[in-house]
């Protein structure tokens, strides 16, 4: 029996205190947010913050400002994900470790590189310009700071792109060379092989690491705060504006905003669940 609980025993103290932290805050943040703790001594349960918010036009703009950046990045980060997870296996010493370097570097110095390289005053504008292939710096198209956020998707590809690569590493080196020599002696050729064999194999771990990493970069906050523009803003950083505004009237406002973005993020954490899991099966049995 002792053995039995040793593996949970010993967890026990990290788990207490991610979970009281966590959920403790999470506690708090609710119940100020329908006014059963409040700052100014009136407590009232209302569901009011949760209404106004919704009709914010500035909430409804920065949700699908959100929504847009996070899946257009997604997106970039798994198909760039696969093809270095693809090329991982051909790579050998410093090419693997340059395919790890991303993941080493914070979210904070990521957005500051990507800020140093695509400023219009930045590296790769002043190479351009050194080069004579643009003949102003102010040339160089906007990519930090603009309204459609390219900046934000570069560095979220270029931070998180690794991340889904190593995770598919695992499913490739279990991937049998043989298997690719049999498909082309019965005539299939490498673009049938990945589509019918590899593919499907990647396919649970592709789409876990995809739904992670949206889940990820709709509620982070350092990028979209240091490479985004005032307005139309992330939601995260919509939040951060309303906590750090006037705290007694839009306090319960950005709390309510809070907590329906760890709501969302629960919700997106256990649809990636469920669905690696009912891939999972498939998978299994895909290897037997």
């Amino acid at each position: 029996m002792w053995r039995n609980l040793k593996p949970y025993l010993l967890v026990l103290p990290a788990i207490s205190v991610i979970g009281l932290l966590f959920f403790g805050g999470f506690l708090l943040g609710f119940l100020e947010s329908i006014g059963l703790y409040s700052l100014v001594g009136e407590r009232e349960i209302s569901f009011q913050p949760y209404v106004d918010l919704l009709q914010n036009a500035d909430f409804r703009r920065s949700i699908l400002y959100t929504l847009r950046i996070t899946a257009l990045s997604t997106l970039l980060s798994a198909f760039v994900g696969l093809a270095l997870g693809l090329s991982f296996i051909q790579m050998k010493g410093i090419g693997r470790r340059i395919l790890q370097f991303p993941m080493l570097i914070p979210h904070l110095a990521v957005a500051y590189l990507v800020a140093l390289l695509l400023m219009q005053s930045g590296w790769i504008s002043r190479l351009l310009f050194a080069f004579g292939w643009i003949d102003e710096i102010q040339d160089f198209p906007i990519l930090v700071h603009e309204s459609f956020g390219w900046g934000i998707i570069s560095a979220y590809v270029w931070k998180e792109s690794p991340f889904i690569a190593f995770m598919l590493v695992p499913v490739l080196l279990r991937i049998q060379d043989q298997w690719g020599q049999v498909a082309r002696i019965l005539g299939a050729g490498r673009w049938a092989y990945f589509r019918e064999i590899v593919l499907p194999l990647l396919m649970p771990s592709w789409l876990a690491a995809s739904f992670i990493v949206f889940a990820f970069k709709f509620s982070a906050f350092e990028i979209p705060l240091l490479l985004g523009v005032t307005y139309p803003q992330m939601i995260s950083v919509f939040a951060y504006q309303l906590f750090s505004g006037d705290i007694v009237n839009e306090r319960p406002l950005a709390l309510a905003l809070n907590i329906l973005i760890a709501f969302i993020t629960a919700l997106l954490g256990l649809l990636a669940y469920r669905l690696s899991k009912s891939w999972l099966g498939e998978e299994s049995r895909g290897w037997n």
